[in-house]
């Protein structure tokens, strides 16, 4: 069972304050907001306002994802997960799961390309099937050092799936390999526009920045990914890694009183 979808006792969609039609547009719109109002260092650091950032966090991360939304979307379907809300009675604006119950039986695959159209609708250029196979060829040549023709082969796929994650991940490794940090860090940027909370990204983002010896742009990133996760191991070693430097960089008078404390 994948994360969240066993947690029907809580509704992702009326958490985020979205109807089951949103598109992913609206649902990052609705989350940015949410998060923003919920956030511990806004609301205050209680155990109930972390409790309810939790369940924003989750609720984005299942409905952020075509696949993860669709499983999402079955289990809110059945009886013991009743959703209410407003009916729409054209198809235009509907979400996959209503066209499918008013068109008759649909496949899986078939609901599933409906949902990754909604959330990404110039995803049309290029099957979900194909961009995998894209990102697979574009690890094994990364992982032999052959860095331009991994970015060239990704060239295509990004286009038609600019918000895929993972893709942006393997176009900064790529870049980074070829030397070309700045844009590497641009790559992770785009990837945090979309999920700016994940401490992953910050944290790459920090290692990109320490490669290029921008110390405190690195430092700024590794406490960005500890703010969503405090106990990331990364990007806590990234800042003792960063004190290290600092610390090397002393006068020796400076270092002499620091071992003296």
């Amino acid at each position: 069972m994948k994360r969240g979808i066993e947690n029907t006792a809580a509704d992702f969609y009326q958490m985020l304050n979205v109807k089951r039609n949103a598109d992913q547009d609206t649902i990052e719109m609705a989350y940015a907001r949410m998060a923003l109002k919920h956030h511990p260092d806004v609301a205050g650091d209680s155990p109930k306002v972390q409790e309810k950032f939790a369940q924003i966090n989750e609720a984005y991360m299942v409905l952020s994802k075509p696949h993860e939304r669709l499983e999402y979307d079955q289990r809110l379907s059945t009886p013991e997960v009743e959703y209410q809300e407003e009916v729409i009675s054209t198809d235009e604006g509907r979400g996959a799961e209503e066209s499918a119950s008013s068109s008759g039986p649909q496949s899986s695959e078939a609901a599933t390309r409906q949902v990754e159209k909604q959330a990404n609708p110039s995803s049309g250029l290029m099957s979900r099937k194909k961009l995998e196979r894209i990102k697979y060829e574009s690890r094994n040549l990364i992982g032999k050092g052959d860095f331009w023709r991994a970015t060239e082969l990704m060239r295509k796929a990004v286009i038609a799936y600019p918000r895929d994650i993972e893709l942006r991940k393997l176009l900064a490794k790529s870049a980074a390999g070829r030397g070309r940090l700045r844009e590497a860090v641009e790559e992770l940027k785009k990837a945090g526009e979309v999920e700016y909370f994940n401490p992953e990204i910050h944290y790459l983002i920090g290692d990109m920045y320490l490669q290029g010896n921008q110390i405190d742009s690195a430092e700024k990133s590794f406490t960005n990914a500890l703010s969503w996760q405090e106990d990331y191991g990364s990007a806590l070693k990234g800042l003792e890694k960063i004190r290290a430097l600092k610390n090397k960089k002393l006068p020796w008078w400076k270092k002499l009183l620091r071992t003296g404390k």
